[in-house]
């Protein structure tokens, strides 16, 4: 039997402890992993464009290569291309996509050496000029070095799944020092629920990542905003143009980065090779614009400055929105929450422009919040995110405005995102409505049967026959439990049990508790519905015994009555009712209850 639980607002147990304490260990590991691949991104960036061994932050602009900076992206995509055919295909990909993958389908399982591998090709493809964030990568090896953990101990897949949330979680608070977003967006992201045994673990771990940063990289604000709220109705009129612009924007990216990877499936040549044609593309974007080279920190840096020179912010705009998608397109190594925050201010920036704004850096803050929160479907993730870059508290509201329109349409017109639609194409399904299962909202003593018709023990085989063929109408059932005289239960019988017994000539000898007494399972009626459907997996039945404080049968569940339980939240989401009724009764429109039309949610 299962004992009844105590019913609380969370289900969380003393495993938490131990959990949490794994989580904060791979929180300092990640987010080590994350500066030391900061690091290898200077170092070659410093070897690609500058021909040094140094670990120095440099621009990849200006060098002295002049038109040959065009070879610079093709060597980083042929060496991403032999890593990923001969180490591991897992490297390819901006990351996150992978990560959600290793969730749903691998147990949380990821190779040791993509943990190795997908920070060097993350460091190379952007050391090469690529026009990548270095954060999706991070994500990816913060993961994989939870995951790895994981696999070492003697711990569940769903526990798993926690750290290596909790290495993504810290690899991305070490890049951008944003704790808060940090664990948002694992959890509205990769996820896929919002418990206390996930949260706990993972905001340790992102905070752990925290202390990381502050003591090696110091607790500076990483893109100091001058951008100022208008006091007037443009405060609204502009949040909301850019939320349906930016989802329109979303719309865009996503059918072209994914129209894109589906041009390269159709060439004749093995995907090893695609990366090094995708930057073709970066090297020919570089001679032009070389600002379009590399993560673009600097750039978002003048954008919520409101430094940004307009015809720069046109070129931005254009060719590192072309040759962002036909290198993601390619499959190279590389994040895309950094060129998003670019595309989408370098948009404000020109958009501000046009319409004569005042405070520039504004326009550039709202076009990053909402196109970032377009693509990603994130909207409280994406306002944490901007404030913890900036510091801007005065964004809050306009920033909160945006992202629920841009988030809002372009759920609408857009059935999968950039971070999702590769998962989609391989056949799995994701959903990200979370909501609390309506079989945990119920108890069992509100749907069980109960009408419960029980066996007496001492009862024999004959009799029990002879009651089933006469009284055929009151013994319906198929499944009858067999209880002694103070009514406690001993076994459980079934109509297909007793057949054989029907020719058997000691029938009237043998008690029924003799022959069927065995284990049944049962369950509490002051447990959820939820806990009897666990039962019934665990055990393969399709039946589950009630019963009271006293251990003495009450009930029964079965399918039937938990597919009744589904009955009140399929009416809340589907019957559209009028409560307050402004005219007479008699004109009341009824149809409703007879079709109830389905709600669009």
């Amino acid at each position: 039997m299962k004992h009844a639980r105590t019913l609380s607002d969370f289900i969380l147990t003393k495993r938490i402890f131990y959990l949490s304490t794994l989580a904060l260990i791979v929180g300092v590991i990640g987010a080590l992993i994350a500066v030391i691949l900061m690091k290898m991104i200077n170092f070659f960036t410093n070897l690609f464009f500058y021909q040094r061994f140094s670990l120095a932050f440099v621009l990849d602009y200006p060098n002295s290569l002049g038109a040959w900076v065009i070879v610079v992206p093709i060597i980083g995509g042929i060496i991403i291309g032999l890593m990923a055919r001969f180490g591991s295909e897992k490297i390819r990909g901006h990351g996150i996509p992978e990560a959600m993958e290793a969730i749903l389908l691998g147990k949380s399982i990821i190779a040791p050496k993509v943990a190795i591998l997908k920070p060097i090709s993350a460091a190379i493809s952007i050391g090469s000029g690529g026009p990548f964030g270095a954060e999706g990568p991070i994500i990816m090896t913060g993961g994989s070095i939870g995951s790895v953990i994981g696999q070492l101990l003697h711990i569940t897949a769903a526990e798993r799944k926690v750290l290596l949330l909790s290495g993504a979680a810290a690899g991305m608070c070490a890049t951008f020092n944003a704790p808060i977003a940090s664990v948002l967006f694992v959890v509205e992201l990769l996820a896929f629920e919002m418990r206390p045994r996930s949260v706990v673990p993972i905001a340790l771990a992102s905070g752990a990542a925290a202390f990381v940063h502050f003591y090696l990289l110091g607790n500076q604000t990483m893109f100091p905003s001058k951008a100022i709220p208008s006091t007037t109705i443009e405060a609204l009129l502009i949040p909301v143009m850019f939320g349906i612009i930016s989802a329109v924007l979303a719309y865009i990216l996503t059918k072209c980065i994914y129209g894109t990877e589906d041009l390269f499936r159709k060439l004749p040549l093995h995907w090893m090779w695609w990366p090094a044609l995708g930057a073709i593309a970066i090297g020919i974007g570089g001679v032009f614009v070389p600002q379009v080279l590399g993560v673009g920190y600097d750039s978002i840096h003048s954008l919520v400055q409101g430094q940004f020179d307009y015809s720069l912010a046109i070129k931005m705009l254009i060719v590192k929105t072309i040759i962002w998608i036909i290198a993601l397109g390619s499959g190279t190594s590389g994040g895309i929450l950094a060129p998003l925050l670019i595309i989408g201010g370098s948009l404000g920036n020109v958009l501000a422009v046009l319409f004569h704004a005042q405070n520039v850096a504004f326009w550039a803050f709202l076009g990053m919040a909402a196109t970032f929160c377009g693509v990603t479907r994130s909207p409280f993730t994406t306002v944490i995110f901007l404030l913890e870059l900036t510091h801007d508290i005065d964004m809050l509201l306009p920033t909160l405005i945006t992202c629920a329109i841009s988030a809002g349409i372009s759920v609408l017109i857009l059935p999968r995102s950039i971070l999702t639609e590769k998962i989609a194409r391989r056949n799995i399904h994701i959903s990200r409505d979370y909501m609390v299962d309506p079989l945990e909202l119920c108890q069992v003593s509100e749907i069980m049967s109960k009408s419960l018709l029980t066996v007496p023990k001492d009862s024999t085989i004959a009799e029990v026959i002879e009651n089933i063929l006469q009284q055929n109408h009151v013994y319906k059932y198929e499944t009858y439990p067999i209880v002694t005289m103070d009514k406690h239960l001993v076994g459980m019988l079934t109509r297909s049990e007793l057949l054989p017994w029907i020719t058997n000539p000691r029938v009237s000898e043998i008690e029924v508790g003799d022959q069927f007494s065995k284990n049944v399972i049962t369950i509490s009626q002051n447990n959820t519905g939820k806990d009897t459907v666990e039962q019934m997996i665990y055990h393969g039945v399709d039946h589950v015994v009630v019963l009271d404080k006293t251990f003495k049968p009450v009930g029964m569940v079965t399918y039937g009555d938990l597919l009744k339980a589904k009955r009140k939240y399929l009416e809340e989401e589907n019957m559209q009712e009028k409560h307050i009724r402004l005219f007479n009764k008699d004109n009341v429109n009824k149809e409703y209850l007879k079709n109830p039309v389905k709600a669009d949610i």
